[in-house]
C-alpha cells in the first residue's frame, strides 16, 4: 500500500471518529458524566479537526490527482464545515450538523479518491 492510500485511509478514519464522537457524546454524557466532560472538551474537537485537515492537506501536496475537482470540492467544503463547527458555539449555532456534514464530505472525498486509484 502506498503512502497516499494510507493517508486516505487515515483521513477517512479521523472523519468517522468525528461522526461517532458526535453521535455517542450524548449517550456518554448521560451514562458516564466524567466521560461526557472529557469527550466534550474543546481540545478533543480541535484534535480531530486538525488531524483530518492535516491528512487532507498532505494528500493534496503529495498525490498527483489530488487537485482534481472530484476531491478538492468536497474536501474543501468538508474542511470548511469542520472549521465552522469549531467556532459554531461562539456564533450561537449548533456544532453537530456542520461536524457530521463536514466529516462525511471529507471522508467521501478520500474514499472516492482511494477507490479510483486502487
Amino acid at each position: 500500500m502506498d503512502s497516499t492510500a494510507r493517508i486516505d485511509r487515515a483521513a477517512i478514519g479521523f472523519s468517522l471518529v468525528c461522526v461517532v464522537h458526535c453521535a455517542l457524546l450524548p449517550v456518554a454524557a448521560i451514562s458516564l458524566p466524567m466521560l461526557g466532560l472529557l469527550a466534550d472538551a474543546e481540545w478533543v474537537h480541535w484534535l480531530f479537526v486538525s488531524l483530518s485537515i492535516l491528512a487532507a492537506i498532505t494528500i493534496a501536496l503529495i498525490a498527483h490527482d489530488a487537485h482534481a475537482p472530484s476531491f478538492m470540492i468536497p474536501a474543501s467544503i468538508g474542511i470548511g464545515l469542520l472549521l465552522l463547527a469549531l467556532v459554531s458555539e461562539s456564533l450561537g449555532l449548533g456544532e453537530t450538523a456542520p461536524t457530521v456534514s463536514g466529516a462525511m464530505l471529507l471522508a467521501s472525498a478520500h474514499l472516492y479518491r482511494l477507490s479510483r486509484n486502487h
